[in-house]
């Protein structure tokens, strides 16, 4: 177990006391602007966040606080979750700090001096998160984690695509398409299949008509849907990348004429509530988001139990599980 850095080696490292450090890092007075312009220096050059307990004791606050990054507002998925999280986390006697600024080091920057810990749907690598992160314990949802000092929470979603699928051949579908997501090359970077398509086409094998990609958006999802059934008209399945884009699937197929579920079963991955609201309501294959913000918050308790040292890797799993409604 490798500690964060403490304020004993900011002390350390500018030649100064532990009192003298608490009086920079706090904009205390008794101390001259050389001085903390020296400590500032030693703090910025180790990669040094003060503890938000320690402050507390400071300033007489009594408040804990973890940073969620949130991927995108514009997708109900990551604005549900965020509200499960900070329900739960109120309980628990913790506030949430949200940023969704930019890449996400300039939202993990933007955080890191106003909470314990930061946690979300991260993309990048294990190493560069504890870089921007500084000191901070880091924690991935849906995703996995191996060094210390990054944790994580995944979803089994894998056994929610092959319950998905063996249940749509028992209900009569024999030709299989999926939209995947083409969310890497809107960023201008490379195509690379998602695990979900990976575990369709494993599943599905011979039965599979085609994979197109689509924007994650209700509009994307219904240009996609149009393609891949203009394409191959015979497939009377098709599992979409998210809910959104299964809504814009939905409609596109009223668009089209397609009949849901006569001709073809359409099927979302999130269970956002979202999809009731159309006209055949959605099946998805569900996040457990009470399970997923219960697991967080166990872990975000233990790091704060270790005082936030920089622990072995916590992993956590939660299950996914079928929302049967009419689409499917």
């Amino acid at each position: 177990m490798a500690k964060r850095v403490t304020i004993l080696d900011v002390a350390a490292e500018a030649g100064v006391s532990r009192q003298t450090v608490t009086r920079a890092m706090n904009d205390m007075g008794d101390i001259s602007d050389a001085t903390r312009r020296k400590v500032l220096a030693a703090a910025e050059r180790l990669g040094y966040r003060p503890s938000r307990f320690a402050r507390n004791l400071v300033t007489r606050q009594k408040t804990h606080a973890l940073g969620l990054v949130v991927a995108s507002f514009r997708n109900p998925y990551f604005t549900e979750l965020a509200g499960d999280l900070v329900e739960a986390a109120a309980e628990r006697g913790w506030q949430v700090v949200m940023a969704s600024s930019g890449t996400e080091a300039e939202a993990i920057n933007l955080l890191s001096n106003q909470v314990d810990v930061v946690i979300g749907h991260f993309t990048g690598p294990d190493e560069e998160l504890l870089a921007v992160a500084k000191g901070l314990p880091v924690v991935r949802l849906e995703t996995p984690s191996a060094l210390p000092g990054v944790h994580s929470v995944e979803i089994d979603l894998r056994s929610g695509v092959v319950e998905a699928i063996r249940t749509l051949r028992e209900r009569g579908a024999r030709r299989f398409g999926m939209v995947d997501s083409s969310y890497s090359e809107e960023i201008g970077g490379v195509y690379g299949p998602s695990p979900r398509r990976g575990w369709f086409e494993e599943e599905v094998g011979d039965q599979l008509t085609a994979v197109v990609r689509g924007e994650e958006s209700i509009s994307g999802g219904g240009r996609a849907f149009a393609r891949l059934m203009e394409r191959h008209p015979d497939t009377d399945a098709v599992l979409m990348f998210n809910d959104l884009m299964a809504l814009g699937a939905v409609q596109s197929a009223h668009a089209l004429g397609i009949d849901v579920p006569g001709s073809v079963r359409i099927v979302g991955v999130d269970g956002l509530a979202l999809g009731e609201a159309v006209d055949p309501p959605l099946t998805s294959i569900a996040m457990d988001r009470k399970g997923l913000t219960a697991h967080t918050l166990d872990i975000v308790e233990a790091l704060a139990a270790a005082d936030f040292a920089r622990l072995d890797s916590i992993n956590r799993v939660v299950a996914s599980k079928m929302l049967w409604r009419q689409s499917a």
